[in-house]
């Protein structure tokens, strides 16, 4: 499971482990990495209030991924 560094809104969290989801099965990714995914989604937007109120580029992501599960997907 991911660590958030705040707990400020949940609103939209079910959202972004979705994308998360989405994103691996689309990549072909297998279910651990989409999982993990999934869960650090969630945890980026629970440290934000609002629904779409947080930005990152996909080397942020990839960075706090191997912060998280010491490994890159």
């Amino acid at each position: 499971m991911a660590k958030a560094t705040a707990l400020r809104d949940p609103t939209g969290c079910g959202d972004a482990y979705r994308a998360g989801l989405l994103y691996g099965l689309l990549n072909e990714l297998d279910w651990e990495v989409t999982g993990r995914i999934a869960s650090l989604l969630g945890a980026i937007k629970i440290e934000h209030n609002g629904t779409q109120n947080h930005i990152f580029n996909l080397d942020q992501f990839q960075s706090r991924y191997r912060e998280n599960f010491g490994s890159s997907f």
